[in-house]
């Protein structure tokens, strides 16, 4: 079945169910947002996991910055993404260094020492849903240059020997996806965020952002990915901004290609 994607940016294109439901609850999600009138807090919850009820059957675009190898794109297109772990790491490492790309010693010094299983990691993949270049080069731009993501840089871009070994593999790369809305939980903020934009839509004036970032804790098959946009591709450029980011972002080397 083709799932319906639902541009957070745009409300004026959101499917007619969804504006329906909007439509019935918008003074409680006034009223909540302004104070104009007191609303009941269990009201208000109801409201919005009501919201969340109704956006079930959708899909929202994300995108999830990274740094690949060619041949872990090629696995993405193929079989999806499979969920972060300490192991999954540990995969990565050691095809890396079946591959040529990392020596032993070096594989060994990133499978002990990462922070792949740390709670806010371990079983999640990250995706923003508004273009990464709203974060700028200080929300993703060391996402991009460093291949193994926060685990492995976190752990390491202090100690200049593996830092650029990390910087030398990949390519900056945006996985861009359709996520399930029913991949996501409420309390991650998506209807919050889709009640927020649309009262703007119908003149509510709020300096809040309506800027969504949230986790999968589910695998992503391969009919969820849309595309993985490399740079230097215009697509990414335009995504990123960072050609205007004062640390350069670099193409994998040759050995990695």
């Amino acid at each position: 079945m083709t799932r319906v994607v639902v541009d957070l940016e745009s409300p004026e294109s959101w499917p007619s169910s969804l504006l329906d439901y909007l439509a019935v609850h918008h003074h409680v999600f006034l009223n909540w947002a302004t104070r104009a009138l007191r609303v009941d807090p269990a009201v208000y919850d109801g409201a919005i996991y009501g919201l969340m009820d109704a956006m079930q059957d959708f899909a929202v675009i994300g995108w999830h910055c990274t740094r690949l190898l060619d041949y872990e794109i090629t696995a993405i297109s193929r079989e999806g993404m499979y969920l972060p772990s300490a192991t999954m790491l540990a995969r990565r490492v050691d095809a890396a260094v079946d591959a040529g790309l990392l020596s032993a010693s070096i594989g060994e010094r990133f499978k002990l020492k990462n922070q792949a299983d740390e709670t806010s990691r371990a079983g999640k993949i990250w995706f923003c849903f508004f273009p990464p270049r709203i974060a700028g080069e200080g929300g993703v731009g060391d996402l991009f240059r460093f291949w193994g993501g926060e685990a492995l840089y976190n752990a390491h871009d202090r100690e200049p020997e593996t830092c650029a070994i990390l910087k030398a593999l990949g390519t900056p790369t945006i996985v861009e996806a359709e996520i399930p809305v029913a991949y996501l939980t409420a309390t991650g903020g998506l209807p919050f965020k889709v009640a927020r934009r649309y009262l703007i839509s119908r003149g509510y004036d709020t300096s809040e952002t309506c800027d969504y970032e949230d986790r999968v804790e589910t695998p992503l098959p391969p009919n969820c990915i849309r595309r993985l946009i490399r740079f230097p591709d215009p697509h990414f450029l335009e995504l990123t901004g960072c050609i205007t980011w004062s640390g350069q972002l670099t193409l994998q080397c040759a050995a990695g290609s």
